[in-house]
C-alpha cells in the first residue's frame, strides 16, 4: 500500500479543520443545515481544503468516489506515530486514508450545498467519521501543544465566552503555495 508524507503544518491545520467541522455537525444537529451553511459562508470551503490535499498528498481524482472505509489504528500504530511525530518525522498516511477524508470533505460540502433538509442522522453519521479520522489517527502525528490548540478551534453556536482560535491562524503556517494562498483568501 502506497503512503504518502505529509508536511506537519499540513497536518496540525486539517486537524485543526476536520475538529471544526466535526464540532460544528455535532452543534448543527440541535439547528438546521441552513444555519451551519451560513456558518460556512465565512469559513474555508471543505471543497477547497480538498483541492489543497490533492495538490499536495498526489491524489487522483477519479479515484475519490471509491473509498469508503479506513482501518483505526490499534495501539501499536498509535505508539509509534507518536514516537516518529516527537522524533520529527514528517507525518505518513496510507494513500487509503488520504482518499477517505478527501471523500468526507466531498460529503460534507454536498450536505452544505443542499437545499432541502439534511436528517440529523446524516449529519451524526459524517461527523463520527471525520472525528474517526482526525481524532483517533490524525491527532497522533501532531505534537500535544499544537492539539491542544487545536481543540480551541472556533465552530458553529460554539459559547459565547470561549476563548477560540480563528482557522485563519493555522493557515498562516502552512507553505507558500498558490492552493495556500487559495485558502488564505477564504479566511479574511
Amino acid at each position: 500500500m502506497k503512503k504518502i508524507k505529509l508536511e506537519y503544518n499540513l497536518c496540525v491545520f486539517l486537524f485543526a479543520y476536520l475538529h471544526q467541522a466535526g464540532l460544528s455537525l455535532h452543534r448543527a444537529g440541535w439547528t438546521s443545515i441552513r444555519e451551519l451553511k451560513n456558518f460556512y459562508s465565512n469559513q474555508v470551503d471543505p471543497k477547497k481544503v480538498v483541492n489543497f490535499l490533492i495538490l499536495n498528498a498526489d491524489i487522483n481524482v477519479n479515484q475519490l468516489e471509491y473509498f469508503h472505509g479506513i482501518k483505526e489504528y490499534g495501539f501499536k500504530k498509535i505508539i509509534f506515530s507518536r514516537i516518529f511525530s516527537l522524533l520529527g518525522f514528517s507525518p505518513v498516511f496510507l494513500k487509503d486514508e488520504i482518499y477517505y477524508i478527501c471523500q468526507r470533505l466531498i460529503d460534507l460540502e454536498k450536505m452544505l450545498e443542499r437545499d432541502d433538509e439534511v436528517h440529523r442522522l446524516e449529519m451524526e453519521n459524517l461527523r463520527v467519521e471525520i472525528s474517526k479520522f482526525s481524532l483517533g489517527m490524525l491527532r497522533y502525528k501532531i505534537s500535544r501543544k499544537d492539539y491542544n490548540k487545536a481543540l480551541k478551534i472556533e465552530h458553529y453556536l460554539q459559547h459565547d465566552g470561549l476563548q477560540d482560535i480563528k482557522i485563519k491562524e493555522f493557515i498562516k503556517k502552512l507553505p507558500d503555495s498558490p492552493a495556500a494562498q487559495s485558502l488564505q483568501t477564504l479566511s479574511k
